[in-house]
């Protein structure tokens, strides 16, 4: 009977320390996850810190970052690429929310605005007049369309 006795304890003993390795391995690996994952959030952390960087100081540090003229440029390029994109797609951009519509439609589907071509308008006004003069007239008359679309979207 001593003999079973042993063996079951040994199996009993085996037992509770396999479970225990077990338990520290899964701990192991739990930690090694939660170490990546909070590495991967500082390093958002760090990209979102120099976005907002870059956002207060484009235009009052120029020359001081090579990098911060590359992102500049690369921004312009982005933008003229989805223009490109926008008018293979027969698209334009609504000058009140800046979301896609239709270059014939009348209305933005996500915000209701009137799409207006105010170059048409402008260019029509200032078609006749001095050279010097027609930078002031657009200025007014994109003034005056936004007033007169306000008071529409009011009513």
């Amino acid at each position: 009977m001593d003999f079973f006795n042993k063996i079951s304890e040994t199996l009993a003993s085996a037992g509770k320390d396999a479970s225990q390795k077990a338990k520290d391995l899964s701990g192991v690996a739990k930690l090694k996850l939660d170490i990546r994952s909070k590495k991967d959030y500082v390093q958002r952390m760090y990209a979102e810190i120099g976005r907002q960087y870059y956002e207060d100081h484009k235009d009052d540090m120029e020359g001081c970052y090579e990098e911060m003229e590359l992102i500049k440029e690369a921004l312009e390029v982005i933008e003229d690429m989805k223009k490109e994109l926008q008018s293979l797609k027969g698209e334009k951009t609504c000058p009140r929310c800046g979301e896609s519509v239709g270059e014939d439609d009348a209305y933005c589907k996500s915000c209701g605005a009137k799409m207006e071509d105010d170059e048409i308008i402008v260019d029509a006004v200032t078609k006749d007049a001095p050279e010097e003069e027609t930078e002031e007239i657009k200025v007014e008359i994109k003034a005056e369309v936004k007033e007169t679309a306000e008071e529409v979207r009011e009513d």
